[in-house]
């Protein structure tokens, strides 16, 4: 069964992890944007979290899109620390430098807007960790996340070495679903017939 689905972009598409993109994953995570984070060296790394992103979505623990664009892998935008009970998830974008900021604005919105209509998801977070690109905060307020607090030294660069997190919080204004009983909707009298009220034919 297909838990995380295609998702159309200006451009491009978000789309499931698969096999065949490991080298542009690879590629990716040669490169990582979040600071402290060391380069991947060990391809066959990646083959498992290809199957993890696959047990992650069945059970509603986390979802994970590779974005691609002008044909190639730019990017991965993925959902993490799903409470599902709670509605809410926290966000990110990992994206290689030819990434544009309109791309991993169209590719975020698109995770979002899915896991809005599909599992009615309204708190959304975002984690900007000091060292990464200041225009990344501007796409974030762009579709409407505001700064709800900064964590000094939250994140981890080096043995000794630590960076500020700001964290970043986006509510959906979509009702939340309303649970309903079998019959709610039924129409009054939609059973009566004439034979009901009596009538002799």
């Amino acid at each position: 069964m297909k838990f995380t689905p295609e998702l159309e972009i200006p451009g491009g598409c978000i789309k499931p992890l698969h096999y065949d993109d490991i080298d542009g994953l690879f590629e990716l995570y040669k490169h990582p944007e979040i600071p402290g984070q060391r380069p991947l060296e060990d391809k066959e790394q990646l083959n498992r979290m290809i199957d993890y992103s696959v047990q992650m979505a069945a059970t509603q623990r986390g979802m994970m899109w590779a974005i691609e664009a002008d044909g190639q892998i730019k990017g991965m935008v993925s959902g993490f620390d799903w409470q599902a009970s709670s509605l809410r998830i926290t966000m990110r974008v990992d994206g290689l430098p030819a990434l544009s900021q309109s791309e991993r604005g169209n590719a975020l919105k698109a995770a979002m807007d899915f896991l809005t209509d599909k599992y009615h998801i309204r708190n959304f977070a975002y984690q900007w960790i000091e060292g990464q690109s200041e225009e990344i905060k501007s796409v974030l307020e762009e579709l409407g996340f505001k700064k709800a607090a900064r964590f000094r030294r939250a994140w981890r660069t080096g043995n000794t070495d630590f960076a500020d997190v700001e964290q970043y919080h986006w509510l959906s204004a979509q009702s939340k679903p309303v649970a309903r009983r079998l019959g709610d909707d039924d129409q009054l009298g939609q059973n009566i017939d004439s034979s009901s009220l009596g009538e002799v034919k």
